[in-house]
């Protein structure tokens, strides 16, 4: 039996947008990081951040769409560990951060491109709870033909992870442009307090992570 690629006429592709928006829009550490990021230097930086967020959201709307059981069990299993090595990614990261002097006309030494998205990479990745996100919106939405069993099913998969990612990427060039258009308004002493603000904020979700990962060990 012969299988041709439907037209693009699917709801999910649309559907994995806005759960991509959804996923990426709440308030939490890499936001802070992409705003940080567009006021201190530039779109296209913020941008970079934010790209190593939406990879690791469309990795794990992989996950869930195409019904990954053997990935998902492991996440499961060494959720501890996980959630405890996130927890110290985001608290080095919050070190380097406040240690930070930004200053409007930056020229100084910046972290490498590929190592700002590992960084953020890593982040969605060590949180467990994006894979459950994902898993229980595309069971609200009540998503059929999706999985990996049949080359329909597979294309429709394929829609909704990059819907996901596009809907995570617009999110970010939203946010991260908005952040830049305060620029002008925005001196260093801002920088400064928003670094500070930044930092404390990633140290207190590293130590919640890591406390919630010694609690369910």
């Amino acid at each position: 039996m012969s299988f041709a690629i439907p037209a693009l006429t699917s709801m999910h592709y649309p559907a994995g947008v806005l759960i991509g928006l959804a996923a990426a829009a709440p308030v939490g550490p890499i936001n802070l990081l992409v705003i940080q990021r567009a006021l201190c230097q530039n779109v296209a930086a913020a941008l970079i951040l934010g790209f190593g967020g939406a990879m690791g959201d469309a990795l794990f709307a992989a996950i869930a769409g195409f019904g990954i059981a053997v990935v998902s069990t492991a996440l499961h299993e060494h959720v501890e560990a996980i959630r405890f090595f996130g927890g110290a990614i985001m608290l080095m990261f919050a070190v380097l951060i406040w240690r930070a002097s930004p200053h409007m006309a930056d020229n100084g030494e910046r972290l490498p491109a590929l190592r700002m998205a590992a960084v953020t990479f890593g982040m969605t990745m060590t949180n467990p709870a994006t894979l459950f996100f994902f898993v229980g919106s595309f069971g609200a939405a009540g998503f059929s033909g999706i999985g990996h069993d049949t080359p329909e099913h597979r294309w429709h998969s394929a829609l909704l992870v990059a819907g996901v990612f596009s809907g995570s990427m617009l999110w970010w060039v939203v946010i991260s442009s908005v952040a830049r258009a305060f620029r002008g308004r925005v001196a260093d002493r801002h920088l400064a307090r928003l670094n500070h603000i930044t930092a404390a904020a990633l140290a207190v979700f590293g130590i919640g992570a890591i406390g919630a990962g010694l609690m369910a060990a």
